[in-house]
């Protein structure tokens, strides 16, 4: 009867996860076209499936992050209900695959989301500082990671255009920065980005505000064109488009 009983909990458990595994392949079709709403719907699927799949809980945090991303600013409280959410599965994903570097990632996004949001200075610091080491600890996993070095190269750029009173409490709560600042490093870091996935817009963009940043309007024009020329590749891509065409019209007006 135990055997029995053993062998009928073996066939269920199997069951739920080989749905949880169905609901994920359709959860990655959909957020390869872009439909970001629905594979969130299919991701959260697989994780009531299989509480423990890591890769669910990894794609709905960036799916969860990319409808809050998406929200008007002005909907600060509806947005901030998102990237808790996407933060608390990020965590999950970081449980269940401590060494995949896409959960270390999602971490990292809602992390930056939550701090673009946020009012106080000191929760800024935090968060710069948890992002810092997040991308540090991407590439002991993987040094060719080339996201990790994008997360690098933006967290250098946001720092080198903090006011006085902001850089104050930084160097207050990191007891000194973990590096030293300025938009020369944020160019390397987006180059190194670049080495590893030279077609992405995210990077390119974040390259020519740098560009444009170190006074660098010839190249920073060259970039965006290259960013703006590119087929969408990702969902956030035509928000990205935007922003380069936005940056493009500020530097040649």
């Amino acid at each position: 009867m135990v055997r029995i009983l053993f062998f009928l909990l073996f066939i269920s458990t199997t069951a739920f996860a080989q749905k949880a595994d169905e609901y994920y392949r359709e959860g990655i079709e959909l957020e390869n076209k872009f439909k970001v709403e629905a594979a969130l719907e299919k991701f959260e699927l697989a994780i009531k499936s299989n509480p423990r799949h890591g890769e669910a809980f990894m794609h709905a945090s960036r799916m969860l992050s990319n409808i809050g991303g998406r929200l008007p600013k002005s909907s600060r409280s509806e947005k901030q209900k998102y990237y808790n959410k996407a933060k608390q599965y990020a965590e999950r994903a970081l449980e269940l695959i401590p060494n995949n570097p896409n959960a270390h990632l999602a971490n990292i996004v809602s992390l930056g989301l939550q701090s673009e949001i946020a009012i106080n200075p000191h929760e800024k610091v935090r968060d710069a500082r948890d992002i810092h080491q997040a991308a540090i600890n991407i590439l002991k996993i993987d040094s060719t990671f080339s996201e990790a070095y994008f997360v690098l190269g933006k967290w250098q750029y946001e720092l080198s255009g903090l006011n006085w009173m902001e850089l104050m409490a930084c160097k207050i709560f990191f007891g000194g920065f973990p590096e030293a600042i300025s938009y020369e490093a944020a160019y390397r870091y987006f180059m190194k980005a670049i080495q590893y996935k030279p077609n992405s817009i995210l990077f390119l963009y974040g390259l020519a505000s740098t560009q444009h940043a170190l006074k660098d309007d010839k190249k920073a024009i060259q970039t965006l064109n290259k960013a703006l020329s590119l087929p969408l590749a990702e969902p956030d891509d035509i928000e990205r488009k935007s922003r380069c065409e936005a940056l493009l019209k500020q530097i040649v007006k």
